[in-house]
């Protein structure tokens, strides 16, 4: 509509200006090289204005000659870039659907449309991936690394493919590689942490989870706990070598780090035991069993009173556990200790029934028989011994594949999964982590972090002061 009027105004312009032009009548005259040339003003300004269109009209015909392949190729080279752009994007669509098919044909289209680029190239190894062409992929992922642009973005990949290859060692050295290159990404520093402790390299592994709390890559919750396996780790070597006092330093400042870690609790009381601090790793001990009872933190109890009487340790077992425990491990090591001091009714009073329940772990089940066979002797015993061999025992169980370990690792020996054994009885469900562990008492970050200069201990109030104020390392821990 609004060209119909602009014409419409233009052509009134023109006759207006034919009107006034013939109003006016003239002679134009030329006079060049003894020729005259005469004609009225409106032909000599018509002539003017057609010799103007002419004009223009070669003008545009020798642009059109002179940049016209250039614009061709420019137009052809556009379309290229958009048919490469949408295979690109379909075929980022496909992989993430799982469509192996169409995401080999996709990729294969946005390499015939599209110069190499990161993701082209990226398309390219993953189609091969999701196809299971391993060769394949690890060829485009090497060919990045060629490519300073494009080098991180290929030992990425690589990282993956050592990984599900089982070459740990490669993986390693591709991740250390990808960490010089850029060790704030969160995907190195998670990758590199795993390699390095599954290789055994805890003081490696230490630094990488630091870094990766300092710079947020890491939750402080998740970080906390994984600084303390590392330091369990080291502590462990160095008792193995036979360093016991850094040792003992290091057990306690991974117990600092997650009170709620029990082997890295109880390695720190077997070390405090060894060296005649036995307050100390009492103070320890009552400190786990606050946050969860333990039948390992019982037996930890009673090691480090072994020397003393039946009837002494069950004062002992009273002050940890109480006079009336509620927690049902807490009924069951008090009601041990009664026995094993001779008082059977009391034993059998506090056990109660928990060894009658269906799914009675073999602990109960296997203390029941003690009462009965010292009540009643063994005929009394009998059924309940016989229960024993059926009756679920508790131990290490990874809560991702529920495989059963004799003692706790950091690493499932089934399905290599981290931090995954949780204590308890599989029972169809995942094991879950201890409760308890939420609920910590404040860490006394200044005195950890003294005994560990290479540690990020996360600040917390200062905890309350208590009889052991002469050991900053007791300080930390409780």
């Amino acid at each position: 509509m609004s060209r119909a009027i602009t014409a419409f105004v233009l052509l009134i312009v023109l006759g207006v200006l034919a009107a006034w032009i013939a109003d006016r009548p003239g002679q134009l005259g030329l006079d060049w090289q003894g020729y005259r040339v005469e004609m009225p003003v409106g032909l000599g300004i018509g002539a003017a204005v057609v010799a103007m269109v002419v004009a223009a009209i070669l003008y545009q015909v020798w642009r059109w000659v002179r940049r016209g392949p250039a614009d061709l190729a420019q137009a052809r080279a556009k379309r290229r870039h958009n048919r490469g752009q949408l295979a690109l994007t379909r075929g980022m669509v496909a992989v993430a659907a799982g469509d192996r098919a169409a995401a080999l044909r996709f990729s294969r289209e946005a390499e015939r449309y599209l110069a190499e680029t990161p993701l082209t190239m990226l398309l390219a190894a993953q189609a091969a991936q999701l196809s299971g062409d391993d060769k394949a992929a690890r060829r485009y992922f090497s060919a990045m690394l060629k490519r300073p642009e494009l080098e991180f973005l290929g030992l990425r990949g690589l990282v993956g493919q050592a990984n599900r290859s089982g070459d740990r060692a490669g993986a390693l050295t591709l991740a250390r590689r990808a960490y010089a290159l850029n060790p704030q990404a969160p995907w190195v520093l998670s990758a590199l942490f795993d390699l390095e402790a599954r290789a055994g390299n805890w003081r490696e592994a230490e630094r990488v989870v630091t870094r990766a709390v300092t710079s947020r890559a890491l939750g402080e919750s998740e970080g906390r706990r994984r600084q303390a396996i590392a330091g369990l780790h080291i502590a462990r070597d160095l008792r193995d070598k036979g360093d016991t006092a850094a040792a003992r330093k290091t057990a306690l400042k991974a117990h600092a780090l997650e009170p709620g870690l029990m082997p890295a609790t109880l390695l720190a009381v077997d070390l405090l035991g060894a060296a005649g601090k036995r307050r100390r790793a009492l103070h320890l001990i009552e400190q786990a069993w606050q946050l969860a009872p333990h039948a390992e933190l019982a037996a930890a109890h009673r090691h480090l009173f072994v020397a003393e009487d039946a009837k002494s340790y069950l004062q002992r077992v009273n002050h940890l556990v109480g006079p009336a425990p509620a927690h049902d491990e807490a009924r069951r090591v008090l009601a041990a200790a009664a026995l094993e001091a001779g008082q059977t009714e009391r034993a059998a009073e506090v056990l109660g029934a928990l060894a009658d329940e269906p799914n009675a772990e073999a602990l109960m089940v296997r203390l029941k028989a003690s009462i009965e066979e010292r009540a009643h002797g063994p005929a009394a015993a009998r059924p309940w011994l016989e229960r024993v061999a059926t009756a679920p025992e508790p131990g290490w169980t990874c809560n991702v594949c529920t495989h059963r370990h004799d003692a706790w690792v950091a690493h499932c020996t089934h399905c290599e999964t981290f931090d995954s054994l949780r204590w308890g009885v599989v029972d169809g469900v995942e094991l879950a982590k201890p409760e308890g562990a939420r609920h910590l008492p404040p860490v006394d970050a200044d005195a950890a972090q003294a005994e560990s200069p290479g540690v990020t201990v996360l600040r917390s109030p200062p905890p309350l002061g208590s009889e052991d104020d002469d050991d900053p390392l007791l300080r930390a821990a409780g």
